[in-house]
């Protein structure tokens, strides 16, 4: 019995001491975790320290240099001119001024020198007709001068016995002298003059039967007729009176007739010039006038 109390008894004392044991443990495992934190802080400074050391030498260490081409040499800046190089410079320009104002005026000259060639073939090619006009012979010309007689007088019925114009007058004239001129065994000059005759009655007829409803238009000749102006006249842009006036024919201007439009005639003047005029202001052109 007093030995289970003893055992008892040192239970109870190691019972006793129990707590007193657990808070010396858990003050050492305190000791112990806060000094391994303490290396483990010490651990982190000196690796941080080692890294910025290598960091630093590593940025010392100098690097091969790299292959970058030189930028190209650049080019010297252009010195000024003197006084006597632009004295030159502008004599030089004038000169390309010059030159190129003399082709300018070449080629101008060269145009108009086109233009007139183009007029004198057009008066050759109306000179030429009227050169195989000349060739007629007496039965061809005494044939149309027959055929316009007729036509005179169709004309003349037409319009009756007291109405008479200007270009039926003159188409008369020159009926009678392409009548004379055949007489005189002048078939060429009259085969001229029946024909520009044929040509002025055509166009009285035609503008006698065009009607209200009814707009003229231009009709070219066969055969250029030479006329003389009567009085001074307004050489008109287009075949009407409200027309702007190209020029003022000068009174025995000669012009040569070339197409007609109503009462209008397209003329053209020895200058060249073309434009409208009046038919009752134009009469034939005279052997004396020529």
């Amino acid at each position: 019995m007093h030995e289970g109390i003893t055992d008892n008894s040192s239970y109870q004392v190691i019972s006793a001491s129990t707590p007193i044991a657990s808070n010396r443990w858990v003050t050492g495992f305190v000791k112990r975790q806060v000094y391994r934190a303490a290396e483990y802080r010490r651990t982190v400074r000196w690796l941080v320290l080692v890294l910025c050391g290598l960091a630093t030498v590593g940025c010392a260490t100098p690097q091969a240099p790299s292959l970058v081409m030189p930028p190209p040499p650049l080019a010297p800046a252009p010195l000024p001119m003197s006084f006597e190089e632009q004295q030159q410079m502008i004599m030089h320009l004038l000169h390309v001024l010059a030159d190129k104002e003399s082709e300018i005026s070449y080629l101008r000259a060269h145009q108009q020198s086109q233009v007139k060639e183009l007029k004198e073939t057009t008066s050759q090619a109306a000179r030429a007709e009227v050169k195989l006009r000349r060739f007629a012979t007496e039965a061809d010309v005494a044939s149309r001068l027959a055929e316009v007689e007729v036509a005179m007088e169709r004309l003349q019925s037409m319009l009756g016995a007291e109405r008479k114009v200007s270009l039926q007058a003159l188409a008369q004239k020159l009926l009678d002298t392409a009548s004379a001129s055949f007489k005189q065994d002048e078939y060429s000059i009259a085969a001229d003059h029946v024909e520009q005759a044929g040509q002025f009655i055509d166009m009285l007829i035609d503008n006698h039967s065009i009607s209200a409803t009814k707009t003229a238009s231009k009709v070219l000749f066969k055969v250029i007729i030479p006329l003389k102006v009567k009085v001074d006249s307004h050489l008109r842009y287009q075949p009407r009176n409200s027309a702007d006036a190209l020029d003022v024919l000068q009174k025995n201007t000669p012009v040569i007739a070339l197409a007609y439009h109503g009462q209008w005639l397209h003329v053209q003047t020895e200058t060249g010039k073309t434009g409208w005029v009046l038919a009752e202001l134009l009469a034939a052109l005279q052997d004396e006038d020529i």
